[in-house]
């Protein structure tokens, strides 16, 4: 599974020349952001001064915009400045702002005349060649006789929404849960404490976002089938149809004892 630390190997090093290091800041942004100018320059063994100048232009002409994510482990929870890209940079380059009309045009229609439920079966139909292929490729790799855990599930989504449009990361998160006191009046514990190991599926990027601002439908069916590939409950915690700078899923993975 991907990590905060090992991030540096996944991603593409740019050069130090022009737009195409801007392009590739802006594709790190897109799928690991909120990110910071400190963070960007070690994964691509920049110069910080260097990156800070490209940031600098990028926010100025509204192409990512700062996300401010406190720090804990700071102690006084010191703010850093990050980035995401702006609600206007997301917009698919390119888009047919006609098509999209259409396309919701349709969808309300189609919601006058069959009911949610209609929509809901589109949406459905619209998901179910990701499953197939999900499928197709876990077993690929069964055959093959490699292990598919939970983790390598995950990716394997990962994978396959990204190529899909979605530019999705996965991010671990390890919670360390203290041992149940049976008894608050002696404090003494009625077991070991546990560390939870979870994950988050971030998007960055949804092609469909805007449509789906108005049929919310579309997030809630992809929620599922999202649930159904990995054979765990999931939550969608954000999305960026709803506003958020990237659609996040929380994936429970195991769960072990400490000594």
């Amino acid at each position: 599974m991907t990590t905060p630390t090992d991030r540096a190997e996944t991603w593409p090093a740019p050069s130090d020349s022009g737009r195409d290091t801007r392009d590739r800041l802006i594709d790190a942004i897109t799928a690991h952001g909120p990110v910071t100018a400190r963070e960007l320059a070690e994964r691509f063994g920049l110069t910080s001064a260097a990156v800070r100048r490209h940031l600098a232009a990028l926010e100025a002409d509204g192409t990512i915009e700062e996300h401010e994510v406190v720090l804990t482990h700071r102690g006084r929870g010191r703010p850093s400045k990050s980035f995401v890209m702006s609600a206007r940079a997301r917009v698919r380059p390119g888009a047919d702002v006609e098509a999209e009309g259409l396309t919701r045009l349709a969808l309300d229609l189609l919601q006058q005349v069959g009911g949610i439920e209609a929509l809901r079966t589109l949406a459905a139909e619209r998901v179910a060649p990701w499953e197939a292929e999900f499928t197709a490729r876990v077993a690929e790799r069964t055959d093959a006789g490699q292990r598919v855990g939970p983790a390598e599930r995950v990716e394997i989504l990962a994978a396959l929404l990204t190529e899909h449009g979605y530019a999705t990361t996965v991010r671990p998160v390890t919670v360390h849960v203290p041992a149940p006191t049976a008894d608050p009046a002696t404090a003494r514990s009625s077991g070991r404490p546990r560390t939870v190991v979870t994950a988050q599926l971030c998007q960055g990027h949804c092609p469909v976002q805007d449509v789906a601002a108005q049929h919310p439908e579309l997030c809630d069916i992809e929620t599922r089938a999202i649930s159904r590939m990995l054979g765990v409950p999931v939550q969608r915690l954000a999305t960026l149809a709803g506003g958020a700078h990237a659609c996040t899923t929380h994936i429970p993975l195991m769960e072990g004892r400490t000594s």
